[in-house]
């Protein structure tokens, strides 16, 4: 009995021991490779996770997976607890095109181990943000962000928080250096220079409101003050972070100076507001202030700070000024047409239909508004084929005679008829016989005078 009880003991441990090698496996068993680092920090590391063959031929954990994307990789202990933390927080949240994407998680073995815990490694598989952070950007630039470009940052990071506070959540951790720029997509097309702000790094997040927990966690530059003064942190502290980042993104600095001490940072953050440069807008100072409010409780939302026209959606402001631009560009094409229909067909029937037509406008229309319009327009015409001499000679004698006789007909039809009939056919006649004349005879003498008088 105490040999076959041995054997049974024998058989379950190497059973085990097959299915601890089974989860454990090296990184390209496990069906994924391990590519260059891409960054080392106190959690563990990031490096970048290649997934090698077609969707259908991997293992069915990957098969959803892109080709390439960053893994975030800790041994057991304090971060590895991190990891632990953040896995949780990704994991509520869910997808969100303002949140870093989370594909999955899984344990591998190294041969390199501290003796307590082997080579067991934690391994969560991210999105591979390949614009790298939103600290980079600004060390870039040197002198900050434009504003447009500052605000379309903000709005998606303020959604980002918007979510991480439904949630239940505090980030705790927001800075630059935890917003990482990814390539844009269907999910969030609209960024800047193609490239997306997301919110990354929960390792430090908790529960909000949880009393158990009075350690202050974060980077002393973001800290806000009741987080400094009464060791809490909680949903408001990350719009104060969040106005620290803002800030550095419109000036290029961080908001206190980094080489103060802790002490005296404190004293500062306890008691001081950092200063805003007055160069800045007063919708960027407003939002600025809003996010500084020392009273943690007077301190605005993600959600009320979404509504501040610092962050209202930069397409929706654009949009807006689209259709006035656009109709005044389409009424200026609209009105010179209109002009132009109203004045040609005046311009070409005169000479053929006046005769007929101009008894019965006559009473609509002024003459004497059309007399000055129209007889400069023809005249430049019409003076290089004809002779010059007859202008002055003829107009101003024919024009008094023939206006006081007959006041409806001939004002309209005269200064019209002028420039063709006058100059050829009254030399010889009189003004009398014109006015007379013209309703019976311009149509036909038009065309048989014309070639012989020029």
């Amino acid at each position: 009995m105490i040999m076959k009880k041995r054997g049974r003991e024998e058989k379950e441990k190497n059973s085990l021991g097959k299915k601890q090698r089974s989860i454990y496996r090296r990184d390209e068993e496990w069906g994924w490779m391990r590519g260059k680092l891409l960054g080392v920090g106190g959690y563990g590391s990031v490096s970048e996770a290649i997934i090698p063959g077609e969707a259908r031929s991997r293992p069915p954990q990957f098969k959803d997976f892109p080709s390439r994307l960053a893994v975030k990789s800790a041994h057991p202990g304090s971060s590895y607890a991190d990891l632990i933390m953040e896995k949780v927080v990704y994991t509520s949240l869910g997808s969100s095109p303002h949140i870093l994407k989370f594909y999955g998680h899984d344990h591998t073995f190294s041969e390199e181990h501290d003796g307590n815990y082997g080579g067991i490694i934690y391994n969560l598989f991210l999105e591979n943000a390949l614009g790298g952070s939103l600290s980079g950007l600004i060390e870039r630039t040197k002198v900050g962000l434009l504003e447009s470009q500052a605000r379309v940052h903000t709005r998606s990071i303020l959604k980002g928080l918007e979510l991480i506070h439904h949630k239940g959540f505090v980030h705790c951790d927001i800075k630059p250096s935890n917003i990482l720029m990814v390539h844009c997509d269907d999910d969030n097309p609209h960024g800047v220079d193609g490239l997306v702000a997301k919110i990354a790094d929960f390792g430090l997040s908790k529960k909000s409101n949880d009393d158990f927990e009075k350690r202050v966690r974060g980077t002393s530059l973001y800290l806000s003050p009741e987080s400094v003064c009464e060791e809490t942190q909680d949903q408001a502290s990350d719009i104060w972070a969040l106005g620290c980042v803002v800030l550095e993104m419109l000036t290029g600095s961080t908001p206190w100076d980094v080489n103060l001490g802790q002490e005296e940072l404190f004293s500062k953050i306890s008691t001081e507001t950092p200063s805003l440069p007055s160069y800045l807008t007063s919708t960027a100072q407003d939002f600025l202030l809003e996010c500084f409010t020392r009273d943690p409780n007077q301190r605005p939302s993600a959600q009320t700070l979404l509504n501040h026209s610092f962050a209202m959606k930069w397409e929706e402001d654009s949009e807006e000024e689209d259709p006035e631009e656009e109709d005044s560009e389409e009424e200026d094409p609209k009105e010179d047409p209109e002009d132009d229909l109203v004045k040609d067909p005046e311009e070409e029937e005169d000479p053929e239909e006046d005769p007929e037509e101009d008894p019965d406008e006559d009473p609509e229309e002024d003459p004497k508004e059309e007399n000055p319009k129209e007889d400069p327009e023809e005249d430049p015409e019409e003076d290089p084929e004809e002779d010059p001499e007859e202008d002055p000679e003829e107009d101003p004698e024919e024009d008094p005679e023939e206006d006081p006789e007959e006041d409806p007909d001939p004002k309209e039809e005269d200064p019209k008829e002028d420039p063709e009939e006058d100059l050829e056919e009254d030399p010889e006649e009189d003004p009398e016989e014109d006015s007379e004349e013209d309703p019976e005879e311009d149509p036909e003498e038009d065309p048989e005078e014309d070639p012989q008088e020029s």
